[in-house]
């Protein structure tokens, strides 16, 4: 069964974080969430809104460019 484009970007999200050797306490107060709130995210239990979405990429310094799902050039974070 193929990835839908949200459980991609969950990976992606789980991937840059430890890449940058975060724990999800630290993600969860860098956007002021609790972490209860952040891992029900990162596993797909809550959905990231657009508020979510640039506190995280401001929290992980990456850009997450959001657009038609089906394009694989604004489906990915730069």
């Amino acid at each position: 069964m193929p990835q839908s484009p949200y459980d991609k970007f969950l990976g992606e999200l789980r991937a840059v974080r430890t890449a940058r050797k975060l724990s999800q306490e630290e993600v969860a107060q860098r956007i002021k969430l609790s972490r209860a709130q952040y891992t029900a995210i990162e596993n797909g239990r809550s959905v990231v809104n657009y508020v979510h979405l640039y506190n995280l990429s401001v929290a992980l310094g990456v850009k997450f460019i959001v657009g038609d799902p089906t394009s694989p050039s604004t489906s990915r974070y730069a």
